[in-house]
């Protein structure tokens, strides 16, 4: 029972003993009953005053407890606004890191997704890669050592026919005074082949006339390409060029070489070297003209370009090739400023080429290179785990391939038709796939290759149906490989005439090649 309910208990007892006092007073009791009565009022009224006393000391309490609950109230509020504050603070701090956290998770799938690039999944050439892998086979250590193993047929140098006379070794004595030797009628014949360097000098001398009318000069003619009092010959001028243009060794480095193995007799200049691509380019302008109408006539053209750099700017280097023919331009731009005056502004057959659109202005039919669709898939795959298209598709274009190197018979109309519809089903995967998982913001490529493959579906499969037609653009790839080499070399060009000449340079050389042809003799005949 609480204080406040005894003193409630008390009152009502009070108010009992008041109303029977006043009937006391009334007489209505006793003597006896008055004494008792006043004693227990007496006692009431001691109890009423501790009780009076004692809801003093509550009230007190009361006070005190409520002046510590509200000194606890402020210290509590106060902590409260500092707490809020702080978590307002600490909200504030924490939207800031989670935006930056998302731009750094942006930043570091779209960086991860450029480093996991290289000449397996993309356009980059193996050469240009930081950190090779490590090449993979499935060799096993024999733990022989290396060369000739017992038992393995040698193969020996065929012997050549002497342009010397035969030097004959003399007996040593000691075998022929000893009776224990004899003839087995048999010679040991051994060869060495070396390459002699000899400068060889021809002067040309005829006498001079004068007319003493005109006072014109007279003389014979003197042979062709001999115009200046000192002239170098077609054989220096063709080891010069093939050095400098072909092997890809600098300037100095050629005059150094050519210098050294003549024992110092013939020093060219710089000039001289420069000036041999221009000089080779005009004596070799009807040959191009031929390269360059055996391509039209060509059932199949294969065509890519590459950046090159003259004086610090980018300029264009296309090539057109079939198996037999090779044709290198320069133009310093490209899209159809770059196509024009080449052999594709003219073709009207079968083109093969990278996914340039350009190219679809031209020619009568087009084939995208498969090669780089592989690599570009294997790159989805890396990038896109969640996808499965990509995998896939990359399966069934790799088995297509083989299938139709290995076995081109079976490639008729309805089994070619069949393979459409397997190259359609996929994409059709890759349409559900990236309505449930849309492309990422830092990596488009994956989806770009799916619209890109169903828009252009015929093209990616036309060598289905002409056999004829390679299903990669290797072979014009592999020649701006060339170029690429000279480039970086020369790291940069000084014009773009000097790029000009190069391109007419490197077209016969490298279709001369094709032919197995002996290019030091075509490029001494074409400056003989």
């Amino acid at each position: 029972m609480t204080l406040k309910e005894a003193h409630e208990i008390q009152r009502k007892e009070l108010i009992s003993l008041r109303a029977e006092n006043k009937r006391l007073k009334a007489g209505s009791f006793t003597s006896e009953e008055k004494l008792s009565l006043e004693k227990e009022i007496r006692m009431l009224k001691k109890t009423i005053r501790e009780l009076n006393k004692n809801i003093d000391c509550y009230k007190h309490w009361l006070e005190l407890e409520k002046k510590k609950s509200e000194r606890l109230a402020n210290i509590v509020y106060g902590e409260f606004e500092t707490l809020k504050i702080e978590h307002a603070i600490l909200l504030q701090k924490y939207e800031e890191l989670t935006t930056t956290n998302q731009s750094l998770q942006v930043s570091n799938d779209k960086l991860k997704s450029q480093l996991n690039r290289d000449h397996e999944n993309s356009s980059i050439p193996s050469s240009k890669e930081r950190f090779p892998k490590k090449i993979k086979n499935s060799r096993v250590k024999s733990g022989q050592k290396q060369g000739a193993q017992k038992g393995h047929i040698a193969r020996k140098r065929p012997h050549m026919t002497p342009t010397k006379p035969v030097v004959t070794i003399p007996v040593p004595p000691d075998i022929l005074a000893n009776p224990d030797y004899y003839l087995t009628g048999k010679m040991i014949t051994k060869q060495v082949c070396d390459i002699e360097i000899n400068v060889s000098v021809t002067e040309y001398t005829t006498p001079e006339y004068r007319s003493r009318s005109t006072g014109k000069r007279g003389h014979a003619p003197f042979p062709g390409g001999i115009r200046n009092e000192f002239n170098y010959g077609p054989n220096s001028k063709a080891l010069a060029f093939l050095l400098n243009n072909y092997c890809n060794v600098s300037i100095d480095k050629t005059s150094e070489i050519i210098s050294a193995i003549s024992n110092g007799t013939i020093a060219l200049s710089r000039g001289l070297i420069n000036d041999l691509p221009r000089q080779f380019s005009q004596n070799t302008i009807e040959d191009r003209s031929r390269i360059f109408n055996r391509l039209l006539q060509a059932p199949v053209m294969y065509s890519d370009a590459t950046p090159g750099r003259v004086n610090g700017k980018t300029v264009q280097v296309i090539v057109c090739a079939n198996e037999d023919e090779l044709l290198y331009s320069f133009r310093e731009h490209k899209g159809h400023q770059g196509i024009k005056g080449t052999p594709v502004e003219e073709y009207q057959q079968i083109l093969v080429h990278d996914h340039d659109i350009t190219y679809y202005n031209y020619g009568s039919d087009h084939q995208e290179c498969l090669a780089h669709v592989l690599r570009y898939l294997q790159d989805s795959i890396e990038n896109e785990p969640e996808l499965t298209w990509n995998v896939k598709m990359k399966e069934f274009l790799s088995s297509l391939i083989h299938s139709f190197k290995s076995e081109p018979h079976l490639y008729n109309e309805e089994f070619i038709k069949e393979k459409e519809n397997e190259y359609s089903k996929i994409l059709f995967l890759a349409s559900t796939e990236y309505s449930k998982h849309p492309p990422k913001k830092y990596y488009p490529e994956g989806f770009n290759l799916y619209k890109r493959m169903e828009k252009y579906k015929y093209n990616h499969l036309l060598f289905l149906r002409h056999p004829e037609v390679n299903y990669t653009n290797n072979l014009s790839e592999r020649s701006l490989r060339k170029f690429k080499r000279k480039q970086l070399q020369a790291v940069t060009f000084r014009s773009n005439k000097s790029v000009e000449y190069l391109c007419d340079c490197m077209s016969i050389i490298e279709t001369y090649r094709l032919y197995n042809a002996n290019i030091y003799d075509i490029v001494r005949n074409a400056f003989s």
